[in-house]
This record gives C-alpha cells, structure tokens and sequence, in this order.
C-alpha cells in the first residue's frame, strides 16, 4: 500500500516515539561496548581494512561525545516492526599540516563518511547474536552481549553479515553495500512505499526514520523519503 502526504510531515503516534525512544538508545550502547572490543582485539591490519579510522574519532563518532553533530541511527518500520539497518556519522580524520608549522599553515583533512565502519559494526553485531544464541548453553555469565542486548539485536536488528552465502542458502532477499572494497550483505526489509506531493513537485521513494542520538540519549526524529537513486528528501516529524 502506497501512502500519499501532501505536505513534508509524517505522523507518529506516541507508543511508536517512545519505542523508539527507548529502542535506539540500547542499540547505542550496543554499537559502543562492539565497537569498544573490536578495538582491543583487531590486528591493526584489520582494524585498518574494515574501519579505516582511528579509534579516538570513530569512538567520538558512536558515542556522540563530540560537538560536530550526533549519531543518525536509520530505521524502517517493517512488517515485523521497527528495525535499526545501520547508523550514519561523517567524520574528519585530520592529517599533516602543509607547509609544517609555518604560522597559519593549512591542515589536512581525510573525509569518512561512515557507512563502511556503521556496516561492519552491524555485521559484528549480528554474528556475536547468532553465536551467543549457539553457545548460549555454554557460556553462562560470561557472554559479551547481555540478557537485553540479546533481546535489543532480536527485536531490532536484520541479519547482516560479511558473506552472502548465509541470506542466499535462507532465500533471503538481499541488500549489498560496498565501500572501499569492503562488501557487506544485509536480509533486505521492505520499507513503506510513500509518494510526497509538494511545491516543488512529486517524489515517490520509502519512507525512512532517521533517530538522532547523542551523549547515548535519544536526540529526535529525522523522517525522510528515499528514491530509487538513492537521494534523500527530509521531513518533520509531528507526534499524536
């Protein structure tokens, strides 16, 4: 079913804002204490071929404790509920200073736009899941993911992972990112179909949440349309 807006707002209900509310912030914490351990336990040769950034601005990235902006967690409100695909957070990775340390001398700047370092994240995420769930007999107290991270990745995550062999022996459709030779494969979910008429004319795409988080609180909704380009028409969100 195909909704039609006729002005850029969407329409939340209350018990939707507050499971989000609530919902984005566990899965916050989840990508910060992943994130935290990939970090003490990658070879750095790995570190630097799935996540590309230094620890020090990737971690400011996640735990939004920085002053350039918050995190922007993306969510679809699926058939089977609400579901967190990935999270979104451009950075800058300052390099050397040109012309050394002459007075005024520029710095250099390399630009990470995040979706490499939010797509592994999400496959890490989903494989410790489905281990713990294996292993769960075995591991007693001792599991890196707790009793609510567990239901938290369960409600809320889709299967993602570094191969697709897994989503295609399941007949799963398939999403696939890639970025800088990095291939992640994500279960696709379908997202509502939304057609926005406006001034500016008729846009037809998927409607998508964007959840802002910062400092690990929940920071607003960021509802937006997404073509089939890919190009992202933004929208306010009203709560009844």
């Amino acid at each position: 079913m195909t909704t039609t807006l006729f002005s850029r707002e969407i329409v939340y209900g209350k018990k939707d804002v507050a499971l989000l509310e609530h919902a984005s912030v566990n899965v916050q914490l989840i990508y910060d204490k992943t994130l935290h351990m990939l970090h003490n336990h990658l070879p750095d040769f790995l570190w630097e071929a799935w996540i590309g950034v230094p620890y020090d601005i990737i971690s400011s990235l996640y735990k939004g404790d920085n002053d350039s902006g918050s995190v922007f967690q993306k969510w679809i409100q699926s058939p089977d509920g609400w579901k967190c695909i990935g999270c979104e957070r451009h950075c800058l990775e300052p390099g050397e200073t040109r012309d050394g340390n002459k007075p005024g001398a520029a710095r250099t700047f390399t630009f990470h736009n995040g979706i490499r370092q939010s797509m592994v994240l999400q496959a890490m995420v989903w494989s410790m899941y489905e281990n713990t769930r294996l292993l769960e007999p075995y591991l007693g107290d001792g599991a890196f993911l707790d009793e609510r991270d567990m239901e938290t990745i369960a409600a809320h995550f889709v299967p993602t992972y570094l191969h697709k062999e897994r989503l295609a022996a399941a007949n799963q459709p398939i999403k696939e990112y890639t970025e800088k030779n990095i291939r992640v494969y994500q279960q696709w979910i379908s997202a509502p179909d939304l057609v926005l008429k406006w001034n500016g004319g008729l846009t037809e795409g998927r409607w998508m949440t964007g959840v802002y988080v910062d400092h690990s609180r929940f920071a607003g909704l960021g509802p937006y349309l997404k073509d089939a380009a890919g190009k992202r028409t933004y929208m306010r969100a009203t709560v009844e």
